[in-house]
């Protein structure tokens, strides 16, 4: 596939080089490709991004699309790759329809042609009904889902979300990346996704990148990341309330614990070592105060761990 984005030793620094929220960072994009990036929060994903779509400089390296510089065609960049950003609207004192259509105004669609598809776009996002309502008026995941629309709207060629699905109920997640996904498929649109939601990015990206500390931890296939781990399964464990530091003493033995809620509890283990461990669980179970266990294959977010993630990415509701 042609390579859309070219990132070479990007750096970028803060307070005089003090610090550093990206670390000499080279990838490429291939053309209509969904790329997951995933990584704790200050990990250095929205600085990224944000030099991926041109809005700030990097201290050192380059950025390339389709071959240029991209402050060399900042004006074709601002055509050519939608941004959904994390910050508030700027568009608030607008209705609905209007940022949907100026939007596609401004990416330089025919006032008709952005019209009809502002119009298809809130049919498919259920904003129909609050399409006269000022922006300022609606509902947080409505503004969300406004947002969406505006992003997607014109002839881009690359679509750049940060946390698109924040604050969204799971019925509007699903439509949002049923959306994306459609997006990509039928217009070759090339996707770059930052997000905590693992599991259900698992469902639609191509590749990930995993990001910490400004570092680029790796880059891959899903399938390719999972083998880093894939001798490993994952047991999770639900101690009786109260009762969690009984339950995570007994279980480190077998290696380390990670506490994931006030009564869950999460062990990698071998996969020769887990029938042992697992049968050892249950016939302790009371001892060790464990009311359920799960045994799970490896994950995204397992690779995350693996690769030296500290803080857990989530698996949303």
């Amino acid at each position: 596939m042609p390579i859309l984005y070219e990132v070479s030793h990007v750096e970028k620094t803060y307070k005089k080089g003090k610090v550093r929220a990206n670390r000499d960072i080279s990838f490429t994009v291939q053309q209509g490709e969904i790329l997951g990036v995933f990584g704790p929060n200050g990990a250095g994903k929205s600085t990224l991004i944000k030099q991926l779509v041109g809005h700030i400089k990097p201290t050192s390296g380059e950025i390339r699309f389709e071959g240029k510089d991209i402050f060399k065609q900042t004006n074709r960049l601002a055509r050519l790759v939608s941004y959904y950003a994390q910050e508030p609207h700027a568009l608030t004192s607008l209705k609905v329809r209007e940022v949907i259509t100026f939007t596609g105004r401004l990416r330089g669609m025919p006032k008709r042609a952005a019209e009809r598809e502002a119009d298809i776009l809130l049919e498919q996002l259920h904003l129909t009904d609050v399409q006269h309502k000022l922006l300022k008026r609606i509902s947080g995941g409505q503004k969300r889902l406004v947002g969406i629309a505006a992003a997607l709207i014109g002839d881009m060629k690359a679509l750049i979300l940060d946390e698109p699905t924040n604050e969204l109920d799971p019925e509007n997640r699903r439509l949002v990346w049923n959306l994306i996904l459609e997006y990509n498929r039928t217009r070759g649109v090339t996707v770059l996704l930052v997000t905590h939601n693992v599991l259900e990015a698992e469902q639609v990206v191509d590749r990930v990148m995993v990001i910490d500390r400004g570092q680029l931890l790796a880059i891959d296939t899903v399938g390719r990341l999972k083998q880093l781990v894939d001798q490993r399964l994952r047991i999770e464990v639900t101690s009786r309330f109260g009762e969690r530091e009984k339950t995570e003493n007994a279980l480190k033995k077998w290696g380390e614990v990670i506490v994931l809620s006030e009564n869950r509890l999460r062990l990698m283990v071998d996969k020769h070592r887990a029938s042992a461990i697992v049968s050892e669980i249950i016939e302790q179970s009371d001892a060790i105060a464990c009311e359920e266990y799960k045994l799970i294959p490896p994950s995204l977010e397992d690779v995350y761990f693996h690769l030296g993630g500290k803080e857990a990415l989530t698996h949303g509701n």
